[in-house]
C-alpha cells in the first residue's frame, strides 16, 4: 500500500480525545461507511473512499515515553492511500504484522508520535490535530496526535 496527500483546505473537522481509562484515542466519525482500516500499532485508520476519515485504538502510554518532540510543519490535506485490499477487514501498514512503531509524548506541548519522530518526510495534517508524514516514496514514517488532553504520565 502507498499513501498519497492531496493537499488542500478540506480537512476533516473532528475532536480527537485520549480516554485515559481506556489508555485510547477515540473520534466519532458518526454514519460514515468504512470500508476497512489500517493498523498502526492498535491504532486504527478507518479508511472510507480510499480516504482516512477517523481513527481510534489502545495507546497506553507510560512515562518511559515521555520526549522532548518537534512537531514537523505540516499543511491541511487529504491522506488517502492506494491498495489492492479486501473490504470489511483491518490491515497491518507494515509488511511484520508484529512489527510494533516507537511511541514517544510530548506533555509539554500535548503531542503523541507513534513511528519514527526524527524522519523527515511530507507531513499532512489529514484531521484536525492528526499529522501523517510520508515519505517521497508514498511510505508510512510516523503519525502526530494531539489529543484535546493527554494523561500526566
Amino acid at each position: 500500500m502507498k499513501f498519497k496527500i492531496a493537499y488542500s483546505s478540506n480537512i476533516i473537522n473532528n475532536n480527537l480525545l485520549y480516554l485515559e481509562d481506556e489508555h485510547s484515542f477515540y473520534m466519532n466519525y458518526g454514519n460514515a461507511k468504512i470500508d476497512l482500516e489500517l493498523l498502526i500499532n492498535n491504532i486504527a485508520l478507518q479508511v472510507s473512499n480510499n480516504r482516512i476519515i477517523a481513527l481510534s485504538g489502545f495507546c497506553g502510554l507510560k512515562d518511559k515515553m515521555s520526549s522532548v518532540l518537534t512537531v514537523p510543519t505540516s499543511s491541511k490535506g487529504i491522506l488517502s492511500v492506494n491498495h489492492n485490499l479486501k473490504y470489511g477487514f483491518a490491515y497491518s501498514i507494515n509488511e511484520n504484522d508484529e512489527y510494533k512503531y516507537p511511541v514517544s509524548a510530548d506533555l509539554e506541548k500535548g503531542w503523541v508520535c507513534i513511528g519514527n519522530s526524527e524522519k523527515k518526510g511530507n507531513a499532512v495534517e489529514f484531521i484536525d490535530n492528526c499529522i501523517a508524514v510520508i515519505s517521497d516514496e508514498d511510505d508510512f514514517i510516523s503519525l502526530w496526535l494531539k489529543p484535546m488532553r493527554l494523561p500526566k504520565l
